[in-house]
């Protein structure tokens, strides 16, 4: 070591030097406290994505070491409810007002068949005589959806991602107008519905692509759509006819009306009455002919 060196050494002792002479005059003279207590270490919170159904354990990132004296887990669910598991170390007396699936292993709270419902920010607080220490963790339960894609009553393509938490993201190949619609399950999973129409003529068939945390890769699935103006061809012309058999029906008996009525208001004998009345009987049997085929069209499968 050089002369500088030696000399910085020397200078770094002394500045030590003088400042525990300080410290022991404040103690003495009753200036200081004789405890200096540290902020308590506060873990950043960390988030854990388990399978519903499974066992999960949430483990205290802080190693309160030999000397701990209480364990305490804070639970705030996603419905704003909440409950507490604490244990004392020293007595080794718990208190849980949470559910019967959770229970405290040492340091650790374990879940078993885990649910949907048991979303939430869990707190653990470890303490012994140095302090406080906290770890804090999102927990996310998910869920695999169920998918389905068919033409609903209208003949439009519908995607849907039944019971799957969080809740599925649904796109469509090509693009076209899409109508998407989420809705909560009394299990708090979500079903998520879409559909589509097309906005060009050429499109015979489309590709529903629904991604989710637990598919590796999106879920890809297509349906034709050739058919789905069919009832278009099949429906509107059979209103049709029903709406003209239904006006023919009318005219008809507006003829017979006045054609009774004219029987009885008109002079001479009955033969010359049913002369004159001859034409309306040809028109009114050629309405009931017409009328009559509607009618059987209408009733065709």
């Amino acid at each position: 070591m050089g002369h500088w060196g030696v000399a910085e050494s020397l200078r770094n002792m002394r500045r030590t030097m003088y400042n525990l002479g300080r410290t022991c005059l404040l103690l003495a003279l009753g200036l200081m406290p004789c405890m200096i207590r540290a902020e308590p270490p506060v873990l950043v919170t960390e988030s854990v994505r388990v399978w519903a159904g499974s066992s999960t354990v949430l483990r205290c990132r802080q190693d309160p070491g030999d000397q701990l004296v209480m364990v305490t887990w804070k639970v705030q669910l996603l419905d704003n409810s909440h409950c507490t598991l604490a244990l004392n170390w020293e007595n080794l007396t718990n208190r849980n007002n949470c559910s019967e699936r959770m229970r405290q292993e040492n340091t650790s709270l374990r879940i078993e068949n885990t649910a949907v419902t048991d979303q939430g920010n869990y707190t653990c607080e470890t303490a012994n005589p140095l302090g406080n220490f906290f770890t804090s963790v999102l927990l996310d339960v998910l869920v695999q959806p169920s998918v389905t894609l068919e033409l609903n009553k209208l003949g439009v393509p519908e995607c849907r991602a039944h019971g799957g938490n969080p809740a599925a993201n649904i796109s469509w190949i090509p693009e076209g107008s899409i109508s998407t619609n989420r809705a909560m399950e009394p299990d708090r999973s979500w079903t998520v519905s879409s559909t589509y129409t097309a906005t060009s003529s050429n499109v015979t068939q489309v590709t529903c692509i629904v991604s989710h945390p637990t598919f590796p890769q999106p879920y890809r699935t297509s349906i034709s759509t050739a058919g789905s103006d069919m009832w278009k061809f099949v429906t509107i012309p059979l209103i049709i006819v029903l709406i003209v058999g239904l006006i023919l029906r009318w005219k008809r008996r507006q003829i017979r009306y006045y054609y009774r009525r004219g029987l009885k208001c008109a002079g001479g004998t009955e033969e010359q009455n049913k002369e004159e009345m001859e034409p309306y009987a040809i028109f009114t049997q050629k309405i009931n002919t017409v009328y009559s085929t509607a009618f059987e069209t209408t009733r065709e499968p």
